[in-house]
């Protein structure tokens, strides 16, 4: 008897670790989440919509501009939080992160030359419980699997929603993330979404999202006025909510 409670104290223990992920039990009520803003990917997962806390892969054709657009009603919620914007493949307009609605005080952009500092900073603001939510463009090269499981700790002990931007190759590798969605760009403006893999839920299921409107998706033709000694011609393109630029320029929408 003595024995039995021994490993069942241990059991215990075990499945109080932060990193212990437990099945929902029958008629167990589901996690508090926050909806992604696309109801169709809102139906897809089986909380309902992005988890409150915890590492989240998104693994897609990189630099993935869409992907963005994807996040924006996330990144614009207004809670209590900062947001950090992480190794991004370029660097947001802050004009035009504040016309897509988003808080700019509680928005950080973060970039680092070593990959080493750079992952460093991300476990610390993740675990510290002062940010909402953090994007994370994976630096170069494969993460070894226990720095994605360190990510996924810190982001649940600071009750952080930590999303992990890693390219289509990445699915092969076995990830503590409980959530992984894989991602394709099919048209401009437009993300195809397969669930990988989801607790609680099966894998596979697919939707297609609109992250644009129709006039922001495909730029009219270009509009040459008359050529004249004073004036030259010109070419009109649509705007965008959100632009991601080249690294070394910035284009406001």
């Amino acid at each position: 008897m003595a024995g039995f409670n021994e490993n069942m104290d241990a059991l215990q223990q075990l499945l109080r670790r932060q990193d212990t992920w437990q099945g929902p039990g029958r008629g167990a009520a589901r996690e508090e989440h926050r909806h992604t803003g696309f109801p169709a990917l809102d139906r897809l997962l089986w909380q309902g919509g992005w988890p409150n806390q915890g590492l989240v892969e998104l693994l897609c054709p990189l630099p993935c501009p869409s992907l963005l657009h994807l996040l924006l009603p996330l990144l614009r919620r207004r809670e209590d939080g900062a947001r950090i914007i992480a190794n991004p493949p370029a660097r947001p307009s802050a004009t035009a992160l504040k016309r897509a609605g988003l808080p700019l005080e509680q928005i950080l952009v973060l970039q680092a030359r070593e990959r080493s500092t750079l992952l460093r900073a991300c476990l610390e603001a993740a675990s510290s419980d002062t940010l909402d939510s953090l994007v994370l463009w994976a630096p170069g090269g494969a993460l070894p699997t226990g720095t994605l499981r360190r990510l996924h700790m810190a982001a649940q002990q600071g009750r952080c929603l930590f999303l992990l931007v890693r390219p289509r190759r990445a699915s092969k590798q076995p990830s503590p993330a409980p959530l992984r969605l894989l991602l394709d760009v099919d048209q401009p403006g437009e993300l195809s979404v397969t669930v990988g893999k989801q607790p609680g839920g099966r894998h596979g299921q697919q939707c297609r999202l609109v992250v644009l409107p129709e006039h922001l998706r495909h730029p009219p033709p270009p509009c040459a006025t008359m050529a004249t000694r004073t004036r030259r011609p010109e070419t009109a393109t649509a705007p965008s909510p959100l632009a991601l630029p080249a690294p070394t320029s910035e284009v406001h929408p």
